[in-house]
């Protein structure tokens, strides 16, 4: 992600953390950390954990991405995260038992990272019939080390030259993903092709807008949305153009025009969703309605 305080885990939390998995040592988070996916050194829920089951009543929802499904109680403490809630409407739209598998990552995952381990997820992807993909945040242009070719100024929480964030930044670094998109929708819809199966993308909402460290100005704001539109529209048309539905959390986040603050959905470190905000992506993933299953 950017340099901004809070969103980088340090190469030395990363390298623990690695050590812990070669350890053979859990380390989940809260109500749906990934037992892949280390954070805060606790150990995962008993959902997160679970042995697969060969219960053919039982339904299998699978959540692949970067920390925003994540929901580390370090980021947003005694949260129920929107993984766990669409399983209990999911179950009980379907009248089944929902087995959720939580797999996401919290160290910084990319597009480019998540399509290099997309093989390791192979088994998963091949029993679920439900997946959602949460890979938006930390590819998105103002997330790089230079985007836009500018610098993240530390010392202000905020770009160094925000004139070269402008239309051609924001119509090319969407498309330079386009193709990566593709080739993982389409990669995991092959691997459901002949079976009944609930695909789902998540897009990006801001968490620009309102971040009260950076003190944007309105034609700094005006630019944010201008990235976060072009980028979205990129995601969601990748992800229908491969058979899945796009969850749109970026308007439900931001409203019809994407320029309304984030506010109280995002937690403390202004980056995850607070409590409000998973419920509110729950609310997302619920209103797209439970077919082919339920």
């Amino acid at each position: 992600m950017t340099r901004r305080a809070g969103r980088q885990r340090s190469t030395a939390a990363r390298t623990s953390a690695l050590l812990a998995i070669l350890l053979g040592l859990s380390a989940g988070c809260g109500s749906e950390g990934g037992s892949g996916s280390p954070s805060s050194g606790q150990p995962p829920s008993a959902s997160a954990a679970a042995t697969p089951t060969d219960d053919a009543n039982t339904l299998r929802l699978l959540a692949l991405g970067d920390s925003i499904p994540f929901n580390s109680p370090d980021d947003c403490p005694r949260c129920t995260g929107f993984v766990t809630q669409y399983a209990d409407a999911l179950s009980k739209a379907a009248g089944q038992p929902v087995e959720p598998n939580n797999l996401s990552d919290h160290t910084g995952l990319t597009l480019p990272r998540l399509l290099a381990d997309l093989d390791s997820f192979s088994g998963e992807l091949a029993r679920a019939d439900a997946i959602v993909v949460g890979i938006a945040h930390n590819s998105f242009e103002l997330s790089a080390d230079a985007p836009c070719g500018t610098t993240f100024d530390e010392a202000t929480n905020t770009l160094s030259d925000w004139s070269k964030v402008d239309e051609a930044c924001a119509t090319n670094s969407a498309a330079s993903y386009r193709d990566q998109y593709d080739e993982l929708f389409s990669t995991i819809a092959q691997k459901r092709a002949s079976q009944p199966t609930i695909l789902i993308a998540l897009n990006k909402y801001s968490d620009w807008l309102g971040w009260e460290d950076a003190k944007l100005t309105p034609d700094q704001e005006r630019r944010t949305v201008m990235m976060h539109d072009a980028w979205n529209t990129m995601l969601c048309d990748s992800a229908e153009a491969n058979g899945f539905t796009c969850a749109d959390v970026y308007h439900a986040f931001n409203g019809p025009s994407g320029d309304t603050p984030s506010g109280d959905l995002l937690a403390d470190d202004y980056t995850h969703p607070s409590q409000a905000g998973n419920d509110r992506i729950a609310q997302v993933l619920e209103e797209i309605g439970f077919a082919p299953l339920a």
